[in-house]
Order: structure tokens, then C-alpha cells, then sequence
């Protein structure tokens, strides 16, 4: 019977799951239950031998709990598990604990109250991340469950990075501080550039790119500073997310008869590319730019543009000792387009794109500027599910 390790990522209306052999890391299947409390869907991938297979079906999936029970019970269909017991460790992915852990760590009653304590900060992720925690503590309860949060990797971003300059005994009151988010694949790019580039410890410019998007600067292997704040709204325009704004907009919007949900949705649902081509995918403003839309085109720049603003702003911060610039997530690992643009923009970096490495297929990662180039850029796969998995192997010795 051999050793296998699950992670689950559970957001508010969906789970997904990814099961890897504890000997090799190999992933052995994945899936997700999607649209809980809507009308269900249900999706999973596995090997039948040495074949790669997906089966999708519409399914009732009317809370969590049924969706953690139609996991477990195609699991052992499709032959991925023969036994739950087969599970040596659990991990999940969590979005907010506040400054109280600086590791990924083994859930026990601290873990859960802080979970808990901070659904303020993150109440579409938290709860139902906690439901779901506890609905596998209860079934397995011999099995280690580890929680990897996203906020880990940014305790040790400075003070000066952090505090916010509101009244300090409001901001302490509250625990109003910049927190941070994507600190799973943070921690997992920077373990990846120390072997890529052969160093105990790198300085690298980080461009986490997908629908949520943020930059991270690192410094000596540490988080520094961060895009994200209190909560993942600021920073970078996104998809669906308006980013840094002048905080006076909500204020005004209030006055002006918005209600405090109409505001906080805006922001957050119908902002961003959203707001500007009526799509958060950055694929569809694209190909709008290419029919000749004005607006998209707009949209497209002003995008990229922050994400420029941000790269100079931490090379500023890191002293201009930079290992290299990083992009990764869906867009930083896939959109050329962007990615190029973005460099391009840069004036004061004197970068030299390689377009042949550029536009080059490639595996886990691949350098796309040449030696000429005062920095060196890379685009790296993230995989958040294998960081959070060799922490539950670590933690579950």
C-alpha cells in the first residue's frame, strides 16, 4: 500500500484536490467539485495505467461536506486510493492568519481559533477553508493535517514596508498592517531560483501574474515588501480587482447612495479588465485589442503599466541587487505578450530580451534575456500544490 499525500484548496463555492505519491512527489490525480450550493459540477483526472484520464459529471453538491465525500468516494473509483487510510498527510491551503505564523504548520486548536480569529480578513476564503478542515479531521483523525497559509512567507516583510501611516492605535487596534497574499508560490519560486541559479540565498523581483495578480520583492530570500495588502484588493489591477485607489472613492460612493457591498463588489467583482472590456481574462482583452477596440487596448496598457511601476518602485528598495525578475502564474507563465511588454517598459533596467527563448516551449522554466542584459528575467512555473505537499512531509515526521 503505498504512501500518498492530498491537498485540498477549498474557496467558498469550490474544493480542489491534487494527490501525490509521498516516495517521488508524482502526481497521481486532481480534480475539483465546483459551483457548491449552485447546482454541482465535478471533475477528476487519474491514470488507468499508463494513460492520462478526465471525467467531468454534474453532480448535487449542496454543501462542503457532500463535496469532501464525492472526492473521497471517486478517489477509490477510479482506483487512485484503495483505502483513505492509504493518506499519510493532509494539506491545505489557507488563505489569512495573520502575522501568527511565519511556516506552514500542523493544525491542531491554536490553528483553528486563528483561522477563525481572522475570517475578518478573509471571509469568502477562511470559513469555508476551516469547514473543510474539519470535515477531514473528523474523518481521518489519525492523519496529520497541515496548514500552509498565504500570509506565512510575508511576516518578515519590515515595518517600514508593513505599517500602514493611519492613526497608530487605530491601526493596532484593528491590526491594520500590510499582510500579503500568494505566499505559497512565493515560498515555492524562491526555493526554485536558489537551484536554478545555484545560490543559498537570491534577491529577485517577483511577478506573480493570473486572474489575483501581485509583485513581491525578496530580499536575501525573505519577503520584503509586497503588492497585496490588508487584503488582496491592493496593489497591481487584476482581472476582476481595481487595485491601489485613492481610498477617498469609497468614501465618495457612500455619499454618493452606494451601500458599503456595492462598493466592496465593485472593487472587487467588477473592476480591473472587468470593468474596462466586461472580462476579467486578459486572453479576451487581447483579442478585442486586435479587432481594433480602443478600449481594450487602454485597458492592456494601463494593466501593464502597473505592473512596471511596481518592478522599478522594488528595484529601488532591494538597492538595484536584483538576481533576477520572475514571472509566473497563469499569465507570467504563458502570455509572451505580456511579459515582453512589460520589459520593454522599463526603460531604466537596459534589459535585452531573447526573443528565441522568449517564444521557446519549455518545461519548469526558462531565462529569456540575454547576457547583455543588466538584469536577467525568467519565466518559472509555480506549483503551489507540491510546495504545500514537501510541508506536509516535513511536518508530518
Amino acid at each position: 500500500m503505498e504512501k500518498k499525500i492530498l491537498i485540498i484548496n477549498a474557496g467558498s463555492s469550490s474544493v480542489k484536490f491534487k494527490v501525490f505519491l509521498q516516495s517521488n512527489n508524482k502526481v497521481i490525480s486532481s480534480g475539483l467539485c465546483e459551483r457548491i450550493y449552485i447546482d454541482g459540477n465535478f471533475k477528476i483526472k487519474y491514470y488507468d495505467g499508463p494513460k492520462l484520464k478526465e471525467v467531468e459529471q454534474k453532480i448535487s453538491l449542496p454543501n462542503h461536506e457532500t463535496a469532501v465525500n464525492v472526492i473521497l468516494k471517486n478517489l477509490k473509483k477510479y482506483k487512485v486510493i484503495n483505502d483513505i487510510k492509504e493518506f499519510t498527510g493532509i494539506g491545505h491551503r489557507v488563505v489569512q492568519a495573520g502575522t501568527v505564523y511565519s511556516d506552514s504548520t500542523v493544525i491542531d486548536q491554536k490553528c483553528i481559533k486563528t483561522i477563525e480569529k481572522y475570517t475578518k480578513l478573509a471571509p469568502l476564503h477562511n470559513p469555508s477553508e476551516l469547514k473543510v478542515i474539519n470535515i477531514f479531521k473528523k474523518k481521518l483523525p489519525k492523519v496529520t493535517n497541515v496548514a500552509a497559509f498565504d500570509t506565512s512567507f510575508h511576516t518578515t516583510i519590515p515595518e517600514i514596508n508593513h505599517i500602514y501611516p493611519i492613526n497608530k492605535k487605530i491601526s493596532d487596534k484593528y491590526e491594520i498592517r500590510r499582510y500579503g497574499y500568494h505566499g505559497v508560490s512565493y515560498k515555492f519560486i524562491t526555493q526554485r531560483m536558489q537551484k536554478i541559479l545555484n545560490k543559498k540565498t537570491v534577491n529577485l523581483i517577483v511577478c506573480h501574474i493570473g486572474n489575483g495578480a501581485s509583485i513581491c520583492a525578496i530580499k536575501n530570500s525573505k519577503s520584503f515588501n509586497t503588492s497585496m495588502g490588508l487584503t488582496p484588493l491592493e496593489g497591481l489591477m487584476m482581472g476582476t480587482r481595481c487595485g491601489s485607489v485613492d481610498p477617498s472613492i469609497a468614501t465618495y460612493l457612500l455619499r454618493c447612495g452606494m451601500k458599503g457591498e456595492q462598493v466592496d463588489n465593485l472593487f472587487n467583482k467588477q473592476s480591473g479588465l472587468m470593468g474596462f472590456v466586461g472580462s476579467g481574462d486578459l486572453r479576451d482583452a487581447f483579442k478585442m485589442k486586435l479587432e481594433g477596440n480602443k478600449t481594450a487596448k487602454f485597458a492592456i496598457d494601463l494593466y501593464i503599466n502597473r505592473i512596471t511601476d511596481y518592478i522599478v518602485r522594488y528595484a529601488n528598495q532591494l538597492e538595484g541587487k536584483i538576481d533576477a525578475i520572475v514571472f509566473t502564474a497563469g499569465v507570467g507563465e504563458n502570455q509572451t505578450n505580456v511579459v515582453s511588454e512589460v520589459l520593454k517598459r522599463i526603460k531604466l533596467f537596459n534589459i535585452v530580451i531573447d526573443t528565441k527563448q522568449l517564444n521557446a516551449k519549455y518545461g519548469d522554466y526558462k531565462k529569456i534575456t540575454t547576457p547583455k542584459s543588466k538584469y536577467q528575467a525568467y519565466m518559472v512555473r509555480t506549483d503551489e500544490e507540491l510546495m504545500i505537499a514537501e510541508d506536509v512531509k516535513r511536518l508530518s515526521k
